[in-house]
């Protein structure tokens, strides 16, 4: 017996990434929209707040002892999203000088 059953598509889902999950579970927002870690830069598949927690509890269970949920917490995810930044800022830099100078 088949079914007629059409299979639930994601992408049709329309989910958005929350600006307060940078806080809570330190992830970003990439170019593509999907969430990154901050910490080891993983990308996830979907904007689900249960998947972030999930990967946010099982790999980095460190930072959740050493910074619980407060103004630690959210001043270090501030500081490693602006090195991320700087990082990805200076890669785009030294690969545009090395355009120019080849």
């Amino acid at each position: 017996m088949a079914s007629d059953k059409k299979k639930r598509r994601t992408e049709e889902e329309n989910r958005e990434f929350n600006q307060d999950w940078t806080e809570s579970f330190a992830f970003t927002c990439n170019t593509d929209g999907l969430p990154t870690c901050l910490f080891c830069h993983e990308k996830l598949a979907h904007n689900k707040k249960s998947n972030l927690e999930r990967h946010f509890t099982t790999k980095h269970t460190q930072f959740a002892v050493k910074y619980p949920t407060d103004d630690a917490r959210e001043k270090a995810v501030h500081i490693k999203k602006l090195l991320l930044q700087k990082t990805t800022t200076t890669k785009f830099h030294d690969k545009q000088l090395g355009a120019i100078f080849q």
